[in-house]
């Protein structure tokens, strides 16, 4: 069964490692769009990506 991005962003808030990199697994196509080929970008909005989660009101 597929968990929505809900299920798993109130899983990686709780800690769990393998939902947090399913969320960026599923966000992997738009986060490379909006990086422009540039590694520092990538790993930055990745980075954001997690503090976002881990201080989203679910």
């Amino acid at each position: 069964m597929k968990e929505s991005i809900y299920e798993l962003g109130k899983k990686a808030q709780l800690g769990d490692e393998i939902s947090l990199i399913k969320i960026i697994d599923n966000k992997r196509a738009l986060i490379k769009k909006y990086s422009f080929g540039d590694e520092d970008c990538y790993q930055y909005i990745i980075e954001k990506l997690i503090k976002g989660i881990k201080n989203y009101k679910f």
